[in-house]
């Protein structure tokens, strides 16, 4: 079984962590011996997929192992987009369009292996690999005018990647020892999470009217590293049948490089970068449970010390580094109504610290636009307080999730304009707060029909300090699917769903709304050891657009790209 736990608590990370899924295994001894499966796919554009998993058991010993590769062909990624934009100021206007395609390489691996020493003690180990090498290209043409109408200055663009190679890499260890008290629980780990991520990219500009910069093409090589080592000890303990408690103290070290080369194709002199950031996290937490009868009860702290250290090899800025100190309360409460209906009300603290991609100070510069990052970041918090009902009957199941959060200090992308281009950067400034509901229905009228439903609702509203911007609008989602059973032991799934409404995720922009609809017709043979299923993903759909619209800052405007949705495919 899985459980879905929406308030994670104190025990887990205030780092992001807003869910944790609770993965229950059976232990069954007819799972002893080997099983598995191997997958195929493929559609009408060209793209594919395999796929196999495999697992055996032999006495205490349990091992997994699983790999999948998927390749989406140039063909399917087709489209064009546009953009233009009206600059408050001075009254100019931008206009761009292109056409792009990507094709790219997903791998996928996975292995784990248990070991039941003895009725108290598990040793278990993992570890996965993704990563995906990609090219993509992209034609088009860029100008500018003034209020006017008269042209300022306009040039062809092209762009692609002779090489786009992502890679991310995780282990990780656990010792786990129960005592005779039924739930004292004691648990060792390590972890380890590595990435790297290697990008050249290259820009060429021709038919140039009054080019606004002295190249003509620039050649961008850049490369980060990021590693993580995380050791952790936690501990639970029951006292009588009503109170336990969880402690348990968490190290990680990360660190972070980055190089970044911009060789410029004229007069305008490369840009190298070298950056390295480290932060260590030590953090420790307490929390309390109670069980009485209908009612169940959760108050927990965590604090985390985080040490930041930034240093620039190539000495373009100064060394620093800064301390942060976060306490991260939560608290929650239960009743249960009857054996299928619980009723809970739930606080939590989260926060996020950025990335090595928001604190890079490398400066990639293009004749319309200048981005960098910021070193000076630290965490921002983020605060929710959500009610959740939950009804689980033989036949429907109903959660239904209102909530509110907000914060003071969130890392917002900035945006503004400067010397007739677009520059973006990140500060710790933004304000928001955010009124939501979240629901999920299971039907299962009669036997063989099952219908799903996915809804969402949230209204947010978010500011900047200094220039005052101010956004709000209102929106979610609806995903709805219907599973139903036919004749010559056939399932038909129909899926559809998209966005709707006003959805404001920044300060400057309001989400265009889409929706999408697929149909999967399935049939099993060979005793229910070989599935086969064609899909059909929009096939009534030509086109697919979607509208990004800036409303505030410096400039507004729209970004418009069209897709094309339509597929068809198989899956053995």
């Amino acid at each position: 079984k899985i459980e879905v736990i929406t308030d994670p608590g104190a025990r887990y990370d205030a780092e992001g962590a807003t869910a944790i899924l609770n993965i229950v295994m059976t232990n069954d001894t007819r799972l002893q011996g080997v099983s598995g499966n191997v997958n195929l796919s493929a559609n009408i554009w060209g793209s594919m997929g395999a796929g196999a998993y495999l697992t055996t058991k032999t006495g205490k010993l349990t091992t997994t192992v699983s790999y999948n590769e998927y390749y989406q062909s140039a063909k399917q990624s087709e489209g064009g987009s546009e953009a233009a934009y009206h600059y408050i100021e001075s009254g100019e206007r931008s206009f761009a369009s292109q056409n792009s395609s990507t094709k790219y390489n997903i791998h996928i691996g996975d292995i784990s292996a248990s070991y039941e020493i003895d009725s108290l003690n598990l040793l278990s180990a993992s570890a996965s690999g993704f990563g995906y090498a990609m090219d993509n290209n992209a034609h088009g043409t860029h100008e500018r005018r003034d209020k006017d109408g008269s042209l300022i200055y306009q040039y062809d663009r092209r762009s692609y990647t002779p090489e786009y190679a992502y890679l991310n890499f995780g282990g990780r260890l656990d010792y786990q020892h129960k005592t005779h008290l039924d739930g004292e629980v004691l648990t060792l780990s390590y972890m380890l999470a590595a990435t790297r991520r290697h990008n050249t990219s290259r820009e060429e500009y021709s038919n140039a009217v009054n080019m606004p910069v002295s190249y003509t093409g620039y050649d961008l090589n850049s490369r980060e590293h990021f590693s993580e080592h995380t050791f952790q000890v936690d501990y639970v303990r029951p006292f009588g049948k009503h109170h336990k408690l969880e402690s348990g103290t968490k190290y990680i070290l990360r660190h972070n490089n980055s190089t970044s080369l911009m060789d410029y194709q004229g007069t305008t002199p490369d840009m190298e970068n070298r950056f390295r950031h480290n932060a260590q996290v030590a953090a420790a937490y307490l929390s309390y449970i109670l069980t009485a009868g209908k009612w169940s009860a959760r108050a927990g702290l965590r604090y985390e010390y985080t040490h930041m250290k930034a240093t620039y090899p190539d000495g373009s800025n100064a060394d620093f580094h800064a301390h942060l100190n976060d306490w991260v309360p939560s608290a929650s409460i239960q009743y249960k109504i009857s054996d299928g209906q619980t009723l809970k009300l739930s606080y939590n603290t989260s926060i996020n610290r950025p990335g090595i991609s928001y604190l890079n100070p490398a400066v990639i510069s293009t004749p319309t636009s200048l981005s960098f990052g910021n070193a000076d970041l630290g965490s921002s918090r983020n605060q929710k307080l959500q009610m959740e009902y939950m009804l689980v009957t033989s036949k429907l199941t109903v959660q239904f999730n209102p909530y509110y959060s907000f914060t003071n200090n969130g890392i917002a992308h900035i945006f503004y304009e400067q010397n007739r281009r677009n520059v973006s950067t990140y500060q710790n400034v933004l304000k928001s707060k955010v009124f939501g509901i979240s629901s999920y229905t299971e039907w299962t009228p009669f036997t063989g029909t099952t219908f799903t439903l996915n809804a969402s609702m949230r209204y947010a509203h978010i500011t900047l300090p200094t220039p005052y911007i101010k956004n709000s609008g209102c929106g979610g989602g609806i995903y709805f699917d219907w599973e139903q059973k036919i004749p010559w032991k056939l399932t038909l799934t129909t899926s559809l769903g998209g966005e709707y409404g006003n959805r404001v995720y920044n300060p400057y922009a309001i989400e265009g709304h889409w929706f999408y609809y697929d149909f999967t017709l399935t049939r099993r043979f060979l005793k229910d050891k070989l599935t086969v299923s064609l899909s059909a993903e929009s096939p009534f759909i030509k086109e697919k657009p979607t509208t990004y619209r800036t409303v505030q800052g410096d400039y507004t405007g729209f970004e418009r790209a069209v897709m094309k949705p339509r597929c068809f495919g198989i899956r053995l």
